[in-house]
């Protein structure tokens, strides 16, 4: 399996990368909505603190991607057709700005209620809030938000995907499994 990037395929790193987040974000979605529902306490601190650091993890995993990205380009368009390129293109660097905004929308909603947003017990970014809950609700807001424009972009995306790879038979899942 090659590491770069070639007209036809991605490399390894770049399969990693995808599929690795793809998994990543998948989880904090699953242990968000679980979190939504639970009752207040030890339990549910717990797992906030195991979700803060996950999108710790992720957001660093971004920072890879996107220079792997700029230094890597992918493989040649599957469509000749300009605004599917485009379109390809927009959703690509909108999943990179929504991930960052997920993230650091759910950080500063963490420290606006006072925490430290951890990473594993390795680290924590300190709070520079005081207690603000009218503060902690605005990002919070933004926060779901964010995951409204998650989910959607990973619609189009898979809708981009099974398009190609079964109407215009283009072999796409080839160019990342």
């Amino acid at each position: 399996m090659a590491t770069q990037n070639n007209e036809a395929s991605y490399g390894w790193p770049a399969k990693a990368l995808h599929w690795g987040m793809a998994l990543l974000i998948i989880s904090l979605v699953a242990l968000g909505l679980y979190l939504s529902g639970m009752p207040r306490g030890d339990a549910k601190s717990e797992l906030i603190r195991l979700h803060a650091s996950s999108g710790v993890l992720a957001f660093m995993l971004l920072l890879v991607r996107f220079g792997w990205k700029l230094c890597q380009p992918g493989p040649r368009p599957l469509s000749d057709i300009k605004w599917q390129v485009v379109l390809s293109k927009l959703v690509h660097w909108a999943f990179y700005a929504v991930i960052a905004a997920q993230v650091i929308s759910g950080s500063l909603s963490l420290m606006t209620v006072g925490w430290d947003v951890p990473f594993f017990g390795l680290f924590a970014i300190p709070t520079p809030y005081e207690r603000d809950m009218a503060l902690h609700h605005y990002w919070e807001g933004w926060h779901v938000a964010a995951w409204y424009a998650l989910a959607s972009l990973f619609a189009l995306h898979m809708g981009a995907v099974l398009f190609h790879q079964l109407v215009g038979k283009k072999r796409i899942l080839k160019r990342m499994l």
